[in-house]
């Protein structure tokens, strides 16, 4: 028998769902789009899609499986919509995983001749930049080069383990003696298969806040990096594997937490913190865990001592590692040139009041993270539109979407602790290894909002209202998501091609 009132909702959200990439298409009309077969296909690809993933959440509701069905699906358009090396520091992410790809975890920099840098092979020497397969082909179609080859970057500051699925895809392609390209698209096709893995373990096994992280997951910036060879993929997913362990000890039952627990949640924040240092703020976390879920009420004082671990660890792993590593590449012609030195700029920062006063302006830095919001790739436009229409989706659904559990004082101020001091110590400590000495811009910091993604999903806990209430609100999220993934997309589609 069939449902009509189900079905009529369904039809509701699938009229919105085709308005809104019209929608897009008329605000971003140029009759030159349309004679690119790729901007038609991205459109009936995203179509297409949209529908798949509505219909298979209206079916099932299981909001895990539709999440990965839709970074699945969006993802795979990512893996082959982005140029080559168009993402944020692409091509030296692509440097590191080959060399992780041949069980080198922890690459020495070394002088060959008269070049410095780290071994990989002659394929990566002279990947093309910010342009489309199509426009590629002489090095596409070259049979991987194996010579082994300097170059001059690579990330060593990074953990291996960021770069392991990457490198799966890397090995692959070498094993299957494929043609350059196939190294690009597999390794990025791995990276989107464990960003949506980590995303589904983190939907399914979080008590609470379940859609909160499907919309931070399924963030179309989220996507772009996740389907390219950033570390950003494993960042972005491993901390909603961290954040949701600690929503389980937060919802967990009276007495049944143990050290175990804290100490798990310890390691998995350093484990992220190593690849984004100033993640390593939600250690501060495991404060908002009520004293009456452990066995023993003494344990929860063991999460000061976890608090402890984690900053120390990261300021040994800052200091004697992580900085150091930062010279080995490129940015240290860069740094001599913009007179960057982290020892010089805290030394200004202490001595100088007009440091205090360009922190103190921290707060003009909101418009400007708005804005790029929709910035996808590095030397592309972004969609000013989008970016300020998300904005104010993100702001609605935090404050009401309905959140069955009670959310204490304590917790929002312990949650909006963290948020402030990664949002302050990222600026700080990319104003200490990126602006000039003496600098009075925080621009100069070269903070953008990728940075801050994982912080999203703890938003609801600090403003969100509860007892307001949304028929169908789940729906009507996963609807939003399908429309701004599509509409971004499409954007970026006739931006590039």
């Amino acid at each position: 028998m069939i449902d009509y009132k189900n079905f009529n909702k369904f039809n509701i959200l699938l009229i919105i769902f085709i308005i809104s990439i019209i929608g897009v298409n008329i605000v971003i009309f140029d009759s030159q789009n349309f004679k690119s077969s790729f901007f038609i296909l991205t459109i009936l690809y995203t179509l297409i899609s949209g529908i798949i993933c509505l219909y298979y959440y209206n079916k099932t509701k299981n909001i895990e499986k539709s999440i990965f069905l839709i970074i699945m699906l969006f993802g795979l358009l990512c893996v082959f919509l982005s140029p080559l090396n168009s993402v944020s520091d692409e091509g030296e992410h692509f440097m590191r995983s080959e060399i992780t790809s041949h069980g080198d975890f922890f690459p020495q920099y070394i002088t060959n001749g008269s070049r410095t840098g780290f071994m990989s092979i002659e394929s990566l020497a002279h990947m093309p930049m910010d342009k489309t397969f199509f426009k590629t082909t002489d090095w596409n179609n070259q049979p991987i080069n194996k010579t082994p080859r300097v170059v001059n970057s690579a990330f060593e500051q990074n953990p291996f383990y960021a770069y392991l699925a990457q490198a799966i895809g890397i090995d692959i392609a070498k094993l299957l003696n494929l043609n350059q390209i196939s190294m690009l698209w597999l390794g990025r096709f791995f990276n989107l298969v464990m960003y949506a893995v980590f995303a589904y373990i983190a939907i399914r096994e979080t008590p609470i806040l379940k859609i909160p992280i499907a919309v931070v997951a399924t963030f179309p910036l989220a996507i772009i990096q996740a389907a390219s060879f950033s570390s950003d993929g494993f960042i972005f997913g491993f901390s909603f594997i961290v954040l949701a362990y600690l929503l389980k000890m937060y919802s967990a039952k009276d007495k049944s937490l143990t050290k175990k627990e804290i100490g798990i949640y310890t390691i998995l924040v350093i484990i992220l913190s190593l690849s984004k240092v100033t993640l390593g703020a939600l250690a501060l976390l495991i404060l908002i865990v009520p004293k009456s879920n452990f066995k023993n009420p003494n344990d929860r004082y063991f999460g000061i001592l976890s608090i402890i671990i984690v900053a120390g660890i990261l300021l040994v792993w800052t200091k004697f590692y992580a900085v150091d590593c930062i010279s080995h590449s490129w940015r240290a012609n860069l740094f001599r040139e913009k007179h960057v030195n982290s020892t010089e700029q805290l030394h200004y920062i202490l001595s100088s009041p007009q440091s205090i006063v360009t922190f103190l302006h921290i707060g003009n830095q909101i418009p400007v993270q708005i804005d790029a919001l929709s910035k996808l790739y590095t030397n592309y436009d972004n969609f000013k539109l989008f970016s300020f229409v998300y904005s104010i989706f993100f702001v609605i659904f935090s404050l009401f979407y309905p959140i069955k559990d009670k959310i204490e004082k304590n917790t929002r101020i312990i949650n909006a602790l963290t948020v402030l001091i990664i949002i302050f110590g990222t600026y700080f400590v990319q104003f200490l290894t990126w602006a000039p000495v003496g600098s009075k811009n925080l621009v100069d910091a070269g903070v953008v909002p990728r940075y801050f993604l994982p912080i999203f999903i703890l938003i609801p806990l600090i403003i969100n209202y509860k007892n307001f209430k949304i028929k169908d609100s789940d729906s009507i999220i996963i609807t939003c998501i399908l429309c701004f993934l599509s509409g971004m997309l499409i954007f970026a589609a006739g931006m590039i091609y």
